[in-house]
């Protein structure tokens, strides 16, 4: 019912992947060329990044309003964390993926990646499973958050430490103890070094260029990049997006368990020796004016 509620939401998202899909196809349109390899690398840095946000903000938007709802309802006994949870996953994940396929099924074709059956399906299965990684980051914070205020102040260093140690900006290899498993941390660096991998493996560029120093397949790009990225595979990439996936997914239905709406306790009413009738705490002393609505 609440997925139903947000169209005009859910219509902005889908107008805005449409949106930045259409606008990276207009820019983009990749060659064999030697400056075809910074165009893929930015891209491809773009597109992790941006279906890492947006994913994220929705859920820090909308969950900690409904989180308290939430808590209201298992003060009643009306339902239990497990149920509702399992509801909530499920109905809006074919959203999340939905947007997630709408966005890849343009931007694939449009910037002309490479024209390979299996190579998009993997590129619709990394991006999807980011999606699905952000979404659930953002339940998990919302969920230990104490107010939607909290939650949004959360998420600008969250973005800023995943977008840092996402294998580019800082290197695995740079790093040392006790920072250097930080970026398998990191939901960005899972979703660009899955697109990457799946982009440049079994590419071949021109070698003609005489102004720069030139890299004749993409093997050899990714390992000037980084020496993890000769190694990495997309089932390993998918693996560890579903190792965050299922974490975030687990601790937030704790965090959801702990969550208890506190009340305030009454005083049981006092008698008046002389009036003899009930008062508490909150009740007019006699001979003190009442106002009656």
């Amino acid at each position: 019912r609440q997925v139903s509620r947000n169209r005009v939401a859910n219509g902005i998202r889908l107008a805005q992947q449409v949106g930045v899909a259409t606008v990276y196809g207009a820019i983009y349109s990749f060659t064999d060329s030697q400056s075809s390899i910074q165009d893929r690398l930015g891209l491809l840095q773009m597109v992790a990044i941006g279906s890492f946000v947006q994913p994220l903000a929705a859920a820090i938007r909308t969950f900690p309003k409904e989180k308290s709802i939430v808590s209201s309802d298992r003060s009643k006994h009306l339902y239990n964390v497990f149920p509702y949870f399992l509801s909530k996953v499920a109905t809006e994940l074919p959203v999340t993926l939905a947007l997630s396929c709408v966005f890849s099924g343009i931007l694939y074709p449009s910037v002309r990646l490479q024209p390979d059956w299996t190579k998009f399906k993997n590129f619709l299965s990394v991006s999807a499973l980011h999606s699905m990684a952000s979404q659930s980051l953002g339940l998990l914070m919302s969920s230990v958050a104490s107010s939607s205020d909290a939650a949004i102040a959360m998420m600008p260093p969250v973005i800023v430490a995943c977008n840092l140690f996402n294998g580019f900006v800082v290197t695995e290899e740079s790093l040392s103890f006790p920072f250097n498993w930080l970026p398998r941390l990191s939901v960005i660096r899972w979703a660009w070094e899955g697109l990457m991998v799946n982009e440049f493996q079994g590419l071949k560029f021109v070698t003609d260029d005489t102004k720069r120093i030139c890299v004749a397949t993409g093997q050899e790009a990714l390992a000037r990049i980084s020496s993890i990225f000769e190694k990495s595979t997309i089932k390993g990439v998918l693996l560890a997006q579903g190792g965050i996936l299922a974490a975030c997914y687990w601790h937030t239905y704790f965090a959801l368990c702990r969550t208890n709406l506190r009340f305030a306790t009454m005083d049981a009413p006092s008698f008046i020796e002389d009036e003899g009738t009930p008062r508490g705490n909150n009740s007019p002393v006699p001979g003190q004016a009442t106002v009656t609505k």
